[in-house]
């Protein structure tokens, strides 16, 4: 199950894109022009922390349907690429709630997790050089493939956010974003790791609904809305295969819903934070095994 988890949280980071207070920077601006500003932004960020909430059902193989509501703080620096994130997990069907701490370090060829669950570290090793080539795309590669994909977006009203004042832009992407994103670093393994069905699957998946809330002052964007219910329903379909493990997680995704929220603060002002050597030292998982 921790390693479900980790795998699950390790999809849905996947989908997520990474003055003075009078001013109001989207007067007279369109949905499609303010996002690309905000995102051009967010494409130079350094650093930034964030607030996130996942909530989560899945239908698990002699345990039936388990609710699971996360909700956590995390640190993100850009390059290179480290994150440290700390979530509450509550299953109430189960009647379990425990806390997780987890680092994710950018190494030559891939990436280590490390996690702390119930006080007992683990680590895992993602080792793939064309992941590494991915992760590393110019900022503004990526920024302009997102826009050539945004099928529409909307203003729909504004909000506070965390104090701030806030325009809500609703917006559909295309999910073949993904399937080019993949095709140009055609080295990586997604059908090894996911299953060989798997770009076939996104080639078919349709569009990704999300919304996102940007700062009227200065354009940052400060929180994202995503309903992944379907996107992991048919990554599930996907991984149907003959290993034990990716059949396993199948079967759990086959119905699962998924909500992810999160709300990005202190950009470029992160300090900078080290893995506990009791993590360095933890022992080594296999990451799909």
């Amino acid at each position: 199950m921790k390693r479900i988890v980790s795998i699950t949280l390790a999809i849905a980071l996947i989908f997520s894109i990474t003055a003075c207070a009078e001013k109001d920077l989207v007067s007279n601006k369109s949905a499609q022009e303010i996002l690309q500003e905000s995102i051009t932004k967010s494409a130079e960020w350094e650093s930034y922390e964030m607030n996130i909430i996942t909530m989560m059902e899945m239908n698990v193989p002699e345990q039936g349907l388990v609710k699971m509501d996360m909700t956590g703080t995390g640190a993100v620096i850009m390059d290179p690429m480290k994150m440290h994130m700390t979530l509450e997990m509550d299953m109430p069907e189960m009647e379990q709630s425990q806390t997780m701490e987890q680092y994710m370090i950018q190494e030559d060829e891939g990436f280590a997790i490390y996690q702390n669950i119930e006080g007992q570290w683990y680590k895992m090793v993602i080792s793939d050089p064309s992941l590494m080539e991915m992760m590393s795309m110019d900022p503004m590669e990526n920024m302009e493939l997102f826009m050539e994909y945004l099928k529409s977006a909307e203003v729909v009203g504004e909000e506070v956010v965390m104090e701030k004042d806030t325009v809500k832009i609703d917006l559909t992407v295309s999910f073949e974003m993904y399937k080019e994103l993949l095709e140009k670093n055609d080295s990586l393994d997604v059908g090894g790791i996911l299953g060989s069905g798997i770009m076939e699957t996104i080639s078919n998946m349709g569009d990704l609904t999300y919304s996102v809330w940007v700062d009227k002052s200065n354009l940052e964007i400060v929180k994202y809305y995503m309903d992944l219910s379907e996107a992991m329903q048919k990554i599930g379909e996907a991984m149907a295969t003959e290993d034990e493990m990716l059949a396993e997680i199948s079967e759990i995704y086959k119905d699962a819903k998924m909500e992810m929220t999160m709300e990005v603060y202190n950009q470029n002002n992160v300090e900078d934070f080290q893995v506990p050597q009791e993590a360095m030292d933890a022992q080594e998982l296999p990451f799909m095994n």
